[in-house]
């Protein structure tokens, strides 16, 4: 009886840590939304007061806060649809492009732990 106590408490110790060596939050936590869009000529060096009015040039609302590291793309505005904040979110993408940004992705620059190098400012 007590070897099969110290066989099930063992069990549950290695699963217990099996399962929890993976739960660390900052695991998931990414860079800033700004940063994700780098100059391709100077990946990892883009001048952020460039970038910003950029952004402002894309159709940004120039009262964001860009600074603000909760700021993203993802926000509705007002009374928009979820079809027209993708059309909004396309079009600043494909104006940052033609301005000479690369739009990476959160994947592409890695989690805040262990960034991948390309989006650090």
């Amino acid at each position: 009886m007590r070897l099969q106590t110290i066989l099930l408490l063992s069990g549950i110790l290695n699963l217990t840590g099996c399962v929890v060596a993976d739960l660390d939050s900052s695991n998931y936590r990414y860079v800033p939304w700004i940063q994700v869009f780098q100059k391709v000529d100077s990946t990892g060096q883009t001048n952020i007061r460039e970038r910003k009015e950029a952004l402002y040039s894309c159709g940004v609302d120039r009262s964001e806060n860009l600074d603000d590291k909760n700021w993203g793309l993802n926000i509705q505005h007002g009374n928009e649809t979820l079809k027209e904040g993708v059309d909004r979110n396309q079009r600043i993408f494909r104006c940052m492009e033609s301005k000479g940004y690369q739009v990476y992705g959160f994947d592409e620059c890695g989690p805040l732990k262990k960034p991948s190098g390309l989006c650090p400012n």
